[in-house]
């Protein structure tokens, strides 16, 4: 009787039903796989773990026997299978492919997905892996790994699990997962590249060449991971200003676009100064970028950065206000890191931020971040900064105070955030009075507007 009622107005026979019903499942399944994938994938940048997520995603997701990520090497021009699932993995990690050579060497260099039903008749194929380890190639799937325009490697699954064959849909989920993977490769590649410098620079540097070459290496590094001093949108505005005390410092600052609708923005003050601390800042701005997405709380961004921190060696840790702006709506959801309260200035004045202030990130693994949220009103400005503003000092050994800073933005509370900037950097210099600093200074103001 229902499925009349339904046929009747709408209609739609029993069998059209049942197949709309059955499309809109299996999408909803692939959204899921694919939402299920990105959060693996975002767990980690480090190597190995990152290739072995890779791999058993694929393997798992795509029902295949096997499955292995095929890395470019850019320093000898060709190809290397770096992991692969199955018993013979140690042995296909050290097979090596010019970028031409077999069915993965032509993907890469056409940059084109194929999908082969026998891999033995295609004329592309080169069978010197499977002579090398012994494992039959039946059905293939193989598709490039992207990043911004540029082939970081192959993603390729074998033989389709209960002798079937892959079919159109599992290329294309395929591709889908290797938009992520491509992504978190290129995060990969940028912390390894990272490391590299550290080693090279504790290695290779001595005594006082150490000492100049440091300076400049991190100059460079800092500079190189800002995003700018400025961003604009129809509703919000935002500019920071960075003065380090000594030619690099701890201090940092960061904002990037989740998506259409907000921004992740940040601002904090690492413990030491000069060559430790601008690595060790880069490092952090790599985590966030790694964690941040438009699905993730405040809290859980920063609750995975601390616990990546927490864990490696470094004595270092930072103090932190890390926040996601709603660009349409004006509502932030932020957490406090250790770090000093924001200020609200706008037409009805200025005010501290109620933050809960929790422990600087690097310090226990454990520790939970808890969220709060906000909402500004059209005209008013977050400001950010660093206790080197607060704690400046003048000749007599006296600090410029908190309180003189929401005087300072006071004055200026409804002009632009480079005005606000701009206003407190000259009020802190002009209280020094040319007495040298030994603290960062930063500052950053964001402003949703009419």
């Amino acid at each position: 009787m229902h499925t009349g009622i339904l046929t009747g107005v709408f209609g739609f026979t029993t069998a059209a039903l049942i197949a709309v019903l059955f499309l809109l499942w299996r999408e909803w399944r692939r959204t899921a796989t694919l939402q299920r994938v990105g959060l693996q994938l975002n767990s980690t940048i480090k190597r190995d773990e990152l290739l072995r997520i890779i791999m058993e995603t694929s393997a798992e997701t795509m029902r295949a026997e096997g499955s292995s990520v095929i890395l470019a090497d850019e320093e000898r021009g060709d190809l290397y299978f770096q992991v692969a699932t199955g018993e013979r993995n140690d042995e296909v990690r050290e097979i090596r492919l010019q970028k031409g050579e077999g069915i993965a060497g032509w993907v890469f260099e056409h940059g084109t997905s194929v999908r082969i039903a026998d891999a033995s008749r295609d004329p592309r194929w080169s069978n010197r892996v499977a002579n090398r380890v012994n494992i039959p190639t039946r059905s293939m799937l193989c598709v490039p790994v992207i990043s911004n325009g540029k082939t970081l490697g192959v993603l390729q699954v074998i033989n389709k699990k209960g002798g079937g064959r892959f079919s159109r849909r599992d290329l294309r989920l395929l591709e889908m997962i290797a938009s992520p993977a491509a992504v978190a490769l290129e995060n990969m590649h940028l912390y390894e590249a990272l490391i590299r410098t550290m080693e090279e620079v504790r290695v290779t540097t001595a005594a006082k060449e150490r000492m100049e070459s440091e300076l400049k290496i991190a100059q460079d590094i800092q500079r190189s991971w800002l995003p700018g001093d400025s961003l604009a949108t129809d509703r919000i505005e935002l500019h920071a200003e960075l003065v380090p005390a000594r030619v690099v410092g701890g201090d940092f600052y960061h904002f990037i676009r989740l998506d259409e609708h907000r921004l992740l923005f940040c601002l904090g003050d690492v413990s030491d100064k000069g060559m430790p601390a601008a690595l060790f800042m880069s490092g952090l701005m790599i985590w966030i970028q790694a964690k941040a997405g438009s699905d993730r709380p405040p809290s859980r961004i920063l609750s995975d950065i601390n616990a990546e921190i927490s864990r490696t060696d470094s004595a270092m840790f930072a103090t932190i206000f890390l926040a996601v702006i709603d660009i349409r709506t004006g509502t932030i959801r932020y957490v406090d890191g250790g770090h000093c309260p924001p200020l609200i200035a706008g037409p009805d004045g200025v005010r501290k931020l109620p933050t809960v202030k929790k422990l600087p990130i690097g310090v226990f693994e454990d520790e939970v971040y808890e969220e709060m949220e906000y909402a500004l009103k059209p005209g008013e400005s977050i400001v950010l900064y660093t206790d080197g503003i607060t704690e400046a000092e003048n000749g007599r050994g006296e600090w410029y105070t908190a309180d003189r800073l929401i005087g300072t933005v006071e004055s200026v509370r409804t002009g632009t955030p480079a005005d606000v900037a701009r206003r407190v950097l000259e009020d802190v210099f002009a209280f020094a009075s040319g007495h040298p600093q030994s603290d960062d200074i930063a500052v950053m103001v964001l402003k949703f507007r009419d």
